[in-house]
């Protein structure tokens, strides 16, 4: 294990202090920009770390939450299992696909799914694209044995296809569905009122546009052998995915197919934009169906640092958990094994956790000396 040094000095700008770089009017950022050059002081290679025997049928994906491993699966008895975080004490297993009592109808994996506290208990929350929002009360459950989950309507029969929400507090939303035209994205915070409030931040990523028409593609139905074409919205160019960190107030936006990734505050007083690969921010006007070469997913937030995925598909495929301060300044990078997509961290424990989901084992890797060097307060606490 070693680190080394970005070998020259890491190109850091600020939009308006000296650099004449211009953001783009219909883009997916703000005025204040850091430019990050993909530059990274510190580069962490992973030595060789624990390999966990889960007791899990078909591990998926997963997430780490107070102390717990939570990991989606393939089991009919539930799709979720909780965990110790060494893996050995299965806790229980819950959501069990159905319509009865604790039963859900659909679930994406719990790397989908917003996890936030309210009154001291761990939650679960991830809507469907017609506005339920399905709540999932893991503490109470893991005191009673049995999936404890509520679903209700948000009342959002006006926004058509609801693709994100993410819990605020206070029983406030950031919501985030497609526009009328399918070609932008509408995101506003709701209120346990139904109020719907748009601040300055939220209006300027609202405005931006996909100039271009619907792509026609082609699937196939399962079971079939038939290709049938379909249609894809081209608000999917532009959706991305959030993170948020309640004793900040601070949202944490990453654009899954751009370079940008936003850091703005839930009241709107705060916004700034990491431009995460090269030197200008991406024209959505100029966006394309086929530009997944490079991919930023699964923001995370933690007490001192942003994550992002960074995965790249062309020349070769790499995959990256890069951290960056809450400033938007680069921290650190490190490189996954070939096949690593789904990630987390236990920072008392000072582990990265890694899933290698076509082989479906879960690795452990010690950090602690790099999280000392980056953050070094947090490991003395």
């Amino acid at each position: 294990m070693f680190m080394t040094a970005a070998g020259v000095a890491m190109i850091l700008a600020t939009a308006g202090c000296g650099d004449r770089r211009k953001v783009p009017e219909n883009s997916l950022a703000f005025e204040d920009v850091v430019y990050v050059e993909d530059e990274y002081p510190v580069t962490w290679e992973l030595a060789h770390g624990d390999t966990l025997d889960l007791p899990v049928l078909g591990a998926s994906d997963f997430v780490i939450k107070d102390s717990l491993l939570i990991v989606s699966n393939n089991d009919n008895s539930g799709r979720v299992t909780v965990l110790s975080l060494d893996g050995r004490t299965v806790y229980g297993k819950f959501l069990r696909e159905g319509r009865g009592p604790g039963e859900i109808v659909n679930f994406y994996g719990v790397s989908s799914t917003q996890f936030s506290h309210r009154d001291g208990h761990l939650t679960a929350s991830w809507a469907d694209y017609t506005g339920d929002l399905t709540e999932w009360d893991v503490t109470a459950s893991l005191e009673s044995g049995y999936s404890e989950v509520a679903v209700r309507d948000l009342g959002l029969t006006d926004s058509q296809w609801l693709l994100d929400v993410v819990p605020l507090g206070g029983s406030r939303y950031l919501i985030v569905h497609a526009g009328e035209d399918r070609n932008s994205l509408v995101r506003f915070v709701l209120s346990p009122d139904g109020e719907r409030t748009v601040t300055q931040p939220l209006r300027r990523l609202n405005g931006a546009v996909v100039k271009g028409a619907e792509m026609a593609g082609s699937g196939s139905v399962a079971g079939s052998g038939n290709m049938v074409t379909f249609s894809v919205p081209a608000f999917n160019l532009i959706k991305g995915s959030y993170a948020y960190d309640s004793s900040r107030g601070l949202i944490v936006e990453t654009e899954r197919t751009l370079n940008t990734m936003n850091i703005f505050s839930a009241d709107g007083t705060y916004a700034r934009t990491v431009c995460i690969f090269g030197d200008r921010v991406d024209d959505v006007s100029s966006a394309e169906h086929d530009s997944d070469a490079r991919l930023a997913l699964r923001p995370k937030t933690f007490p001192d640092f942003i994550s992002v995925l960074h995965w790249y598909r062309e020349p070769e495929v790499k995959q990256y958990v890069r951290l960056f301060s809450y400033d938007g300044e680069p921290l650190a990078e490190i490189p996954l094994p070939l096949g690593a997509v789904f990630y987390d961290f236990d920072i008392p424990g000072c582990c990265l956790y890694v899933l290698v989901s076509d082989q479906e084992f879960l690795i452990r890797y010690d950090i602690s000396e790099l999280l000392n060097g980056i953050v070094p307060a947090q490991i003395a606490d």
